[in-house]
Order: C-alpha cells, then sequence, then structure tokens
C-alpha cells in the first residue's frame, strides 16, 4: 500500500512514522520543524499543480493533515476566507482525482465541529461549529463529499503522545508536563472544569491502519476514545506522576470555546473491531518518559 501525507507537521509526521511499518509512506508539503527530521519528506505545494506534477499519485491513500487555519483564527471577512478554502480544497480534490489517488483521508475536528456535547455525540448529530476554523472543516467536508474521490473524514478527538516540537502552543497534556518538568507558569485557556476526549497518536493510527484494512469508503467516523477527561483532572494526573506542582495562570481566550466535548465512537468499533489500546493515565506516563528521554538528549 502507498500513503502519502499531505503535510508535515505534529499530525502528519507522526503518523508518518507509525504507519511506515505496514506501508509505503511518503510526506509532501512546506518546511516546518519536523521537515528536518522526517527522513521521507518532499518539499511540494498542495496546492500547486507544478508541484503536484513531481508526485506520484496513482493508486494512493492520500492523508491529508494540512491545517489552513489555526484554531484560534479570526477574520474580519469570514465568509470570503472559508470561499477560500474551499477553492483549495476543491482544486487539490479534482487534481487528486485526475491522478488517480485511491482514496482521501481527511482530517475533521470532532473536537470543535460538534459544538458542546456533555454525552457521546454520534457522526449524525447535528454540527455546531463556533469557531472560524470549525467552520472551515465542515466546508470542508462538504466539498469533499461532492467531489466524486472516495473519501474518509474522520473526525478527530484531541491527540497526543509522539514527537512534538518544544515551542508548541497546543497539545494540553505535553504542554502541561514540560510547565511542571521545568516549573514553569501554564497559561489556561479554557474552564478548569471544561472536559475533551484525548486519544494517544499510536491508537489514532491503528484506527487508521483498521479502516485501510476493512476498507472503509464514503463515511464520516469519530476517531476518539469515548471518554470525557478535565482539565483539573489532566492536570492532578501529570502533577501526580511528575511530582512538581504547576502555577496556573488563567487566561481569556479570543475566539469561542467548546466547554464540553466526547465523541461516540461505536460506528468506528462496528467497522473495524477498533478498542483503545492506551489509557489516559498510561498514555501521560509515557509522554513524561518521552518529554523527559529528549530533554536529557538536549542537556547532553
Amino acid at each position: 500500500m502507498k500513503i502519502i501525507l499531505l503535510g508535515c507537521g505534529y499530525l502528519g509526521y507522526n503518523l508518518a512514522s507509525l504507519l511506515s511499518a505496514e506501508a509505503d509512506t511518503q510526506v509532501i508539503g512546506l518546511p516546518s520543524p519536523y521537515t528536518q527530521l522526517c527522513s521521507h519528506f518532499k518539499e511540494i505545494n498542495a496546492f500547486s499543480a507544478e508541484d503536484l506534477d513531481q508526485v506520484d499519485f496513482q493508486d494512493a491513500v492520500v492523508i491529508d493533515t494540512i491545517s489552513l487555519l489555526a484554531n484560534n483564527a479570526r477574520s474580519e471577512d469570514e465568509e470570503k476566507t472559508l470561499r477560500g478554502v474551499e477553492e483549495k480544497y476543491a482544486f487539490l480534490l479534482d487534481q487528486l482525482k485526475q491522478r488517480g489517488a485511491k482514496l482521501f483521508i481527511f482530517m475533521s475536528s470532532g473536537g470543535t465541529v460538534y459544538g458542546n456535547a456533555s454525552e457521546p455525540i454520534c457522526e449524525e448529530a447535528p454540527l455546531h461549529p463556533i469557531t472560524l476554523y470549525a467552520r472551515s472543516k465542515t466546508r470542508c467536508e462538504q466539498v469533499i463529499r461532492n467531489s466524486g474521490l472516495p473519501y474518509l473524514i474522520l473526525r478527530l478527538a484531541n491527540p497526543y503522545g509522539g514527537h512534538q516540537t518544544t515551542d508548541k502552543k497546543q497539545g494540553v497534556i505535553p504542554i502541561l508536563i514540560e510547565k511542571a518538568l521545568n516549573h514553569e507558569v501554564f497559561e489556561m485557556w479554557a474552564s478548569p472544569h471544561s472536559s475533551r476526549d484525548y486519544i494517544y497518536i499510536e491508537d489514532f493510527a491503528w484506527a487508521i491502519q483498521l479502516l485501510l484494512k476493512h476498507q472503509i469508503a464514503n463515511e464520516v467516523v469519530n476517531v476518539a476514545s469515548q471518554t470525557a477527561t478535565s482539565l483539573t483532572e489532566i492536570l492532578d494526573e501529570v502533577q501526580e506522576k511528575t511530582g512538581q506542582a504547576i502555577e496556573v495562570h488563567h487566561v481569556n481566550s479570543e475566539v469561542p470555546v467548546v466547554d464540553q466535548i466526547v465523541l461516540n465512537i461505536e460506528k468506528l468499533k462496528r467497522l473495524t473491531g477498533f478498542t483503545i489500546q492506551t489509557s489516559l493515565q498510561d498514555g501521560i506516563q509515557k509522554e513524561i518518559e518521552r518529554i523527559k528521554n529528549e530533554q536529557g538528549r538536549t542537556h547532553s
């Protein structure tokens, strides 16, 4: 199987590493802090036909990890911004279809497109995207459905684990761990009682492998742990496992914040037999060990 990942950020880099044992993987995209670490990276603008000519997409599974908008993005003309995103994806999908791609896997945002959900929410539920970022994901979903290219839309919970750059501003679990180990202040943008659904990166890669193995296509699928965990619970777990207290400063977010979200993954289970392999407690412990090891190499 040939897999081409678009984008070499956190998801693209880590998925390439995890999927390479089962498939011939290649990562294309623009330079990032991760590209120098990726042995299969090629600098390509995915929205340039001339650049796409350099890649053989025939019979490839294309996994899109590009995010054209940050999750805190704002715009004075939201409709113009969203149309621009739609146009880019319409172009990309048409190019991939012409070039014989087998399947397009899109990373939507299960953590934002549904709005608030205190009980596990399924794929058929009405969408309530409250941020520009979330609205861009729902608009892309519609473009993908209409493209005529076989697709999988994955509404992904909050992934964590695997290598992340040390200057990251996203990913509350590794940030909290680094703040604890470095005795630094943590800026909390959401309520300490807000809850999220977190999935370890290896479980996410396993879900993708199962979906490909079972040849699932033209579906929207939640990928998550189906467990809600509050920021307070994560904070307590990190402090207990590191043995370090974390000083917290509360900061107001400039964009709306989803207060509670947990995803229903019964569809994923039914289609593939997927089960979570790494609990949040075990995942946090793995992250602590990884970050300590990376800090040790940096300081040696």
